[in-house]
């Protein structure tokens, strides 16, 4: 035995490798005995024992390597048992033979595939037996070694085992830890070890199977795409990106076509983009600028609505945005000059004119709800409320990042942007938007609004552009809508603590407004409004009530 030796790996002299062998082939002729599948304890002692010893004399590689195609044909034995521990015992001969057992590759990977799909036809997540959980995950351990020791000679077999890890719904489902975890251990694997130029093709394949098996598989195959991605080469990157970016934007419209397998589109999108994200890390601006325009053209592309007229997709719009509000977190001041190909789509959006095709429906169909889940009492659709939540929470992130030399909110696009955006805080939110999980809150989009705002004054940097801010924001005041009174109050407030004694110039006009919202007869805006004149006259130094 070797004290260094962390593993105890026990060393054979001539004599004592001789006997070894020979105790190894007794080992294994109890294995081969295929006649009597009576003993059925024997066999799996043996298995046990051949497993062991592997693992303590892991450096006798030639005995071993007898004895790996007799375990091997013990895979495909209809006692489950058996066929797990052959499974076994296979990986661990596999980890302490390496590349010498290339040869015995072929035949490995047929029978384990061969017996996944077996297993995969007899049983479902609510009746597997414990028998075939073992031998799921014992599958799960010989392809890790397999993986792991001969990833660059896998190339034959990548599509099969690409299929099983993502749409086999034993190891994509998160009803047994175990095996996901195992399972997401193998899928890491087949990213970090095998070339990417190996991988690519069948990975991109799986993409209809992995939608018709439902939302784990396509997320799972998008989380092994962002991997690979993040670990290709420029090389690789220059020749596989827009064949990527292609099937992204395909999976990305799947919010639109709403497939009956997808059930949880935000967890399938949100995938999506992080792949889609983990390749724009890695492009130049020459490779991403059109890919951008590309996605900007598929988001705008118009499609007949009920009234037979063109108008620009919601859905698209939704996951468009979702997107844009990724690229700008993860590229900063980077992405911050894009954003004036999306300003005429911002204001659109944000606007009336985007609920222009709900206004249709609504003349067409008199009912509480539409087909497309759009709410048609109390103020806008859903799915209009969620784009205008993306939208604010992009250009939040766009101000806060636009730091450049050619600033992106200068006076014009300031002037553009002013009302559509000061506009939200009247906007009628839906009845049921507290109901749903997947759509932003109210308080969400109220805090949105309030620190988008302030932003955007921020960014501005000169009373030229605050005054005209200042006064869109002190006009929804006066709205007959509580929330509205509530929200300017928040955003005065907001101006007040990020701009700080230069918002003093903008008094003059604001007292008139907060005077009026002193005798309000909602005690939250009273009490608001009372809280922002003591902020104010602790600034000034001046005693303000004279002036109301």
């Amino acid at each position: 035995m070797d004290p260094n030796s962390n593993s105890y790996e026990l060393h054979l002299d001539d004599t004592a490798l001789e006997y070894f062998q020979k105790m190894c082939s007794e080992i294994v002729q109890i294995v081969d005995d295929s006649i009597d599948e009576s003993n059925v304890s024997l066999k799996l002692a043996a298995l046990s024992t051949l497993d062991i010893l592997a693992q303590r004399f892991s450096s006798n590689h030639s005995v071993f390597g007898m004895c790996l195609a007799s375990v091997m044909k013990g895979i495909s034995s209809d006692n489950m048992a058996v066929s797990s521990s052959c499974l076994k015992t296979t990986g661990t001969l596999v980890n302490v033979l390496g590349p010498k057992a290339l040869a015995e590759l072929p035949c490995m990977m047929e029978n384990v595939i061969r017996k996944s799909r077996g297993i995969s036809v007899s049983s479902n997540l609510e009746s597997r037996s414990d028998e075939s959980t073992s031998i799921l995950l014992s599958i799960l351990i010989t392809l890790e070694a397999v993986v792991e020791k001969l990833g660059g000679f896998l190339n034959p077999y990548l599509g099969d085992i690409i299929e099983l890890m993502v749409l086999h719904p034993a190891y994509v489902s998160a009803s047994d830890l175990k095996l996901k975890t195992r399972a997401d251990l193998v899928r890491k694997l087949l990213t970090d070890k095998i070339p990417v130029r190996l991988t690519f093709q069948p990975l991109l394949k799986i993409y209809l199977g992995a939608v018709k098996s439902g939302d784990s598989s396509v997320v799972i195959a998008f989380q092994m795409l962002a991997d690979l991605v993040s670990k290709m080469d420029r090389t690789s990157v220059s020749g596989f990106y827009g064949k990527i970016f292609d099937q992204c934007m395909v999976a990305l419209d799947l919010r639109r076509q709403h497939p009956v397998t997808v059930q949880t589109i935000d967890a399938v999108e949100k995938s999506v983009i992080n792949a889609i994200v983990s390749l724009t890390m890695k492009l130049t601006e020459n490779m991403f600028k059109p890919l951008f325009a590309k996605s900007i053209e598929w988001a705008e592309t118009e499609f007949q609505d009920v009234a037979g007229s063109g108008t620009m997709n919601i859905d698209r719009a939704i996951s468009f945005y979702s997107l844009v509000n990724k690229l700008v977190e993860n590229h900063r001041s980077l992405f911050v000059p894009y954003f004036k190909y999306l300003v005429k789509s911002c204001v659109q959006l944000l606007s009336d004119s985007a609920d222009k095709a709900s206004d249709l429906v609504r003349k067409k169909k008199k009912a509480k709800v539409q087909e497309d889940g759009n709410i048609i009492n109390g103020g806008v659709s859903l799915k209009s409320w969620h784009v205008r939540a993306l939208i604010l929470s992009s250009l939040h992130k766009c101000f806060l990042h636009d730091t450049g030399r050619q600033k992106f909110l200068d006076s014009s696009n300031f002037q553009v942007l002013l009302k559509p955006i000061v506009s939200q805080l009247v906007i009628e939110p839906p009845t049921s938007v507290e109901e749903e999980i997947d759509v932003p809150s109210l308080k969400e989009v109220d805090d949105l609004l309030v620190v988008c705002i302030g932003q955007m004054a921020v960014t501005a940097g000169t009373d030229l552009l605050w005054k005209p801010l200042n006064h869109e924001v002190l006009m929804q005041t006066r709205s007959e809508k509580m929330r509205a009174r509530v929200l300017g109050l928040r955003i005065v407030r907001e101006f007040l603590e990020k701009l700080k004694e230069e918002y003093l110039v903008l008094l003059p006009e604001t007292i008139p407004f907060l005077g009026e919202l002193l005798e309000d007869v909602e005690l939250p805006v009273k009490s608001l409004a009372q809280d922002i004149l003591k902020e104010m006259e602790t600034m000034s130094g001046e005693n303000l009530r004279e002036y109301l």
